[in-house]
């Protein structure tokens, strides 16, 4: 969608100015805290948060609370995208000072992904034939808007975000979002989203997402049935929903068979199991389940 007049010369406004330039350089490429962005520069927290606050005025960047951290990151999607790669695009990315720029906040998420790895729960490695079985059963059919439940470090939307339209990962766990956000940045997807949220209440009002994955998560959950049922809420008609999670602990949390009783689940939730596969790893036996919304059914909120 083309800016009015207004809106344009506001936006140039914002952006024609060298600190500017340089947030918007970085914001690009990752989501950082205004403390992340003043250790960068090297400049004072009011000298950058006046800085951001004209560039979040004029459009071209949000802000993001999470908790007891405020993100700044670039829209991923809109007119503010739009017009922040628009501008970034006439920037000759081997300028010296913004590659310094870059080296320096190499080393600000390294640091931060230290801590956060230090502060949460370590998120085991998807095993290779559990990654194979997940393409599989997901095929050709396009992704579109990809919601995962409980991202943890970000390994589904490494897996998958490339191939998303859009792509978001929650979770309940704000050390565990900080490392999801070094890892995304590494893996170049940008476009990616994160957000603080519980499963029983998930950030979105609407349906939303054409595919949701849950991995390892309902096997531990409180309330498994209402979790499904809260993610089969925010997807459209149609849209599919990848089950992972462990043999033995579905069986305990169950009580009883694991393949009968996610079909149980699935159904309390208004998705329909369409199939469940069993994979064997070195670290375990696992199942991966798909289901689908109906695409005429209402799903209670």
């Amino acid at each position: 969608m083309a800016s009015t007049f207004a809106d344009a010369v506001s936006k140039l406004r914002a952006a024609a100015e060298p600190t500017r330039v340089r947030i918007l350089a970085l914001l690009a490429r990752a989501e950082l805290t205004v403390g992340e962005i003043c250790e960068v520069l090297g400049q004072s927290q009011p000298r950058v948060s006046r800085h951001l606050k004209l560039l979040t005025d004029a459009g071209l960047i949000d802000r993001l609370r999470e908790r007891h951290w405020v993100y700044y990151r670039v829209p991923p999607m809109g007119a503010g995208r739009q017009a922040t790669h628009q501008f970034m695009a006439m920037v000759d990315t081997a300028d010296s000072v913004l590659q310094l720029d870059r080296h320096r906040m190499e080393r600000v998420l390294t640091e931060r992904a230290r801590r956060a790895a230090a502060a949460s729960e370590a998120d085991p490695q998807l095993s290779a034939q559990i990654e194979a079985t997940l393409l599989q059963e997901l095929g050709s059919e396009p992704i579109g808007a990809l919601l995962d439940v409980g991202t943890g470090s970000g390994q589904m939307l490494k897996l998958l975000g490339a191939r998303a339209v859009r792509a978001v990962g929650v979770d309940v766990s704000s050390d565990a979002l900080r490392l999801a956000r070094t890892n995304i940045y590494e893996a170049g997807l940008n476009h990616c989203e994160l957000q603080h949220g519980d499963m029983y209440e998930l950030p979105f009002g609407a349906p939303l997402f054409d595919v949701a994955t849950v991995g390892r998560v309902l096997s531990r959950a409180e309330r498994p049935v209402p979790g499904l049922t809260e993610i089969a809420r925010v997807l459209k008609p149609a849209g599919r929903l990848i089950l992972i999670d462990d043999f033995d602990s579905l069986s305990q949390a169950i009580g009883g068979n694991p393949l009968v009783g996610l079909s149980n689940w699935f159904t309390a939730a208004g998705l329909e199991c369409v199939r469940v596969n069993s994979v064997d790893t070195d670290n375990g036996h696992w199942l991966i389940a798909l289901g689908r919304r109906a695409a005429s059914q209402r799903v209670a909120a």
